[in-house]
């Protein structure tokens, strides 16, 4: 019995600790237009589950279900989307299989070989660079080198991407997809979700 109490005590702090990490949340809302739900996946891990890859951790993941209202043909139009975040202001747009797995990725590596995909993504000021690039940064050595990734084959992760991702199309017809956001090592709370313009705005958040 006194060998089991110390466990117990400690299984409160170990589910706070489990729910203060949530790395999958739903979050939904809805214009005149459509109903639009949204799950995100900011955990590499969840990443993994749900395209069969981590991406390397560079990415979030949005799977998005967009429901138009009463027969309305609408346009779906994936730069429509942008997710934001409040750690550092940053935000960005989705971006296609060919960005992330495709034979002209751009990548990034250091003296040592060391590679990761360049990761644009949207600034406060305009384009930026997306959360964690540009260029060498603490703890890296030497100098980045940029070069062309240039595959005679397609990729098979990029054909998984794009079979995954959201349809660019009109429809009168709910349709779901995934969105690929280049943005690393946020926390669900500091997440907001943006589509449309200032007219027809829906913005989410989660918990």
């Amino acid at each position: 019995m006194a060998t089991r109490l110390p466990v117990l005590l400690l299984l409160p702090a170990l589910l706070l600790t489990a729910a203060s990490k949530k790395t999958v949340s739903t979050a939904r809302g809805e214009n005149e237009d459509l109903i639009l739900t949204v799950t995100m996946y900011i955990d590499p891990a969840d990443v993994k589950e749900v395209i069969g890859s981590d991406l390397d951790g560079h990415y979030i993941v949005a799977e998005v279900k967009v429901d138009p209202k009463y027969g309305k043909e609408i346009a779906i139009d994936r730069d429509d989307f942008v997710l934001r975040t409040e750690k550092d202001g940053e935000k960005a747009k989705p971006y296609a299989g060919s960005q992330i797995a495709g034979q002209g990725a751009l990548v990034l590596s250091d003296e040592e070989g060391a590679k990761k995909p360049k990761k644009s993504g949207w600034s406060m000021g305009g384009i930026g660079m997306g959360a964690g690039s540009g260029g060498a940064g603490q703890g890296e050595k030497g100098p980045t080198k940029a070069t062309m990734k240039n595959d005679d084959q397609e990729s098979p992760l990029k054909k998984v991407l794009d079979a995954k991702i959201l349809p660019e199309k009109k429809t009168t017809q709910p349709v779901s997809g995934l969105l690929y956001f280049p943005l690393e090592k946020q926390k669900m709370k500091d997440l907001e979700f943006n589509y449309g313009g200032k007219e027809n705005r829906i913005t989410l958040r989660f918990k």
